[in-house]
């Protein structure tokens, strides 16, 4: 049997996966995929290979000279398979089926609830597969149609639209500020720096006042978290100052829950995009939820 004639698409897909993540248990943490699927691909291609592909290294796996050669192929292949399914979902016109979406776990509660909500509501044949995550994924290697991140990504073969534009505000419980000079910037600072460590969120805090001055916090942070809802978790316990767009902020600061620190001062301004695919904006489903994200955005708080 002639070896193409023996390779299937998916295996190449979670081959060119395992090589991005370094290792099967890496790769199965970070693209929700079972172990055992990952090592049964790679085992089929080898022995289609008759050699190894990986070796075995204590922090993972690394490419053999075989591995090597076929990377690249993998990766032109899994692009050809997700542009195939492009094409075919573009010609059914109405938007139905499967629509694969990856957030932060506060972007989908804070930002996407009321997009899918109204994609229910007008397109009841889409099926949103939500994935939460905090590492801003590439939608073509993990077979996402759209990703919403903080902002624009570095890969240029991705198309991004910006959904909206947030400003980066402090704010720290309400349960704090009775004993606290909420304008005092080393009273704030004194709290605990909570540091959001993701794609497109500062790790040494600037603020501008209303005359152009000036305000720097950068001492050490009292932790570094990977998901802004656990320091929206640790706010709300009382512990620590947090540096949040105020898509995510000002509903708390309505509600009674969280106060703004160093009121008159604002941070920069994030954008929020989202990316995805050349061409996957053609697929109906994909066309109407940018929409009815770009009409939710306009709406949020800036």
């Amino acid at each position: 049997m002639p070896m193409s004639d023996r390779i299937s698409v998916e295996d190449l897909r979670l081959f060119a996966l395992l090589h991005d993540a370094g290792g099967i248990t890496a790769a199965a943490r970070r693209f929700g995929i079972p172990k055992a699927t990952l090592s049964r691909a790679l085992s089929r291609l080898e022995e289609t290979a008759g050699m190894p592909l990986f070796d075995r290294v204590s922090n993972g796996l690394r490419l053999t000279q075989a591995g090597e050669e076929l990377v690249d192929s993998a990766d032109a292949v899994t692009r050809a398979g997700a542009e195939a399914e492009e094409v075919l979902r573009s010609a059914k016109g109405e938007p139905s089926g499967i629509l694969r979406v990856a957030a932060s776990a506060l972007s989908a509660q804070q930002f996407l609830g009321p997009v899918l909500a109204r994609m229910r509501e007008r397109h009841p044949r889409v099926e949103p597969l939500v994935r939460v995550t905090s590492m801003g994924p590439d939608p073509l290697a993990e077979d996402l149609d759209v990703v919403l991140r903080l902002g624009r990504p570095e890969e240029p073969y991705l198309i991004a639209r910006r959904i909206m534009t947030a400003t980066l505000r402090l704010y720290v419980s309400a349960s704090v500020c009775q004993a606290l000079d909420l304008a005092n910037p080393d009273a704030v600072e004194g709290l605990g720096r909570i540091v959001v460590d993701v794609p497109g969120s500062p790790s040494e805090w600037h603020l501008t006042g209303p005359n152009g001055e000036q305000i720097e916090l950068s001492t050490q942070p009292m932790c570094r978290i990977g998901d802004p809802t656990v320091a929206l978790g640790l706010l709300a316990a009382g512990t620590g100052v947090a540096f949040l767009p105020s898509l995510f902020g000002e509903p708390r600061v309505r509600s009674g829950e969280f106060r703004r620190a160093l009121p008159d001062h604002e941070g920069p301004k994030v954008e929020i995009f989202a990316s995805f695919p050349p061409r996957r904006a053609s697929v109906p489903s994909v066309r109407a939820f940018l929409d009815i994200l770009l009409e939710v955005g306009k709406e949020m708080p800036q």
